[in-house]
């Protein structure tokens, strides 16, 4: 069997079409939901709970805000020997399971990242962002030495996340790369260009702001790290 971890807050506009994408999957393997209600406000939790009957899947409530908290949560009760993770505003594709799973093909592979694409801002701001995002983790890739897991769109085997520490829960941002340090220590994450489709909300206040917000936090994570952690 496999787990299919997503952490949500204040998604009441799209965890319903998330959950669909599940529901829509062509897998025939076994899977699980892990659904992690971040002290959501707004209908989260009431709208994800319906979705228990259609899919074998639970609704948990992590009460310490954070990503970093919300993944942890999630992870742990995962039962699966593959955990999978998406965003509670993503979309998967119909094959989306069965493509990361088929990528374990060898004990050396603990890791599978995928891309991200979006389709719901101006059509100059969703071009620039799908062609960007999968080369700024190849970039991340010659500059690290690893491929970082995305958030809304990677799996990784049960034992290593457990073996590498799991995710922090103090951070609020950047868990992922945070987690990838750690588990490429211990095998390849393997990088597929198959992507997710996500919200645009991570440039809505403008592309360039969008994005290179994240780099600081990128600077910072490998500030905080020891040469021979790298």
């Amino acid at each position: 069997m496999f787990s299919v971890l997503i952490s949500a807050y204040h998604k009441e506009k799209s965890i319903a079409q998330c959950l669909e994408s599940l529901i829509n999957q062509t897998t025939k393997e076994d899977f699980e939901i892990i659904v992690v209600d971040n002290i959501s406000t707004d209908k989260t939790h009431q709208i994800a709970s319906k979705y228990p009957r259609k899919l074998n899947m639970k609704v948990i409530k992590e009460p310490r805000k954070g990503r970093g908290s919300a993944r942890f949560a999630g992870f742990r009760a995962a039962k699966g020997e593959i955990i999978l993770s998406l965003d509670a505003d993503a979309i998967a594709p119909t094959n989306w399971i069965d493509t990361m799973i088929s990528n374990f093909k060898t004990a050396k592979i603990v890791a599978v990242t995928g891309t991200g694409r979006i389709d719901d801002c101006s059509p100059t701001v969703n071009k620039s962002f799908n062609v960007i995002q999968p080369m700024a983790m190849k970039s991340y890739r010659l500059f690290a030495g690893h491929f970082w897991l995305t958030g809304f769109n990677f799996a990784i085997r049960s034992e290593i996340y457990k073996k590498a520490g799991g995710f922090n829960p103090d951070l609020k941002a950047n868990e992922d790369i945070d987690l990838a340090i750690r588990v490429a220590k211990l095998g390849k994450i393997k990088f597929v260009h198959f992507p997710m489709t996500v919200s645009g909300r991570r440039v809505k206040n403008g592309f360039v702001k969008g994005m290179f917000s994240y780099v600081p936090g990128y600077i910072q994570q490998f500030a905080l790290k020891k040469p021979q952690d790298l």
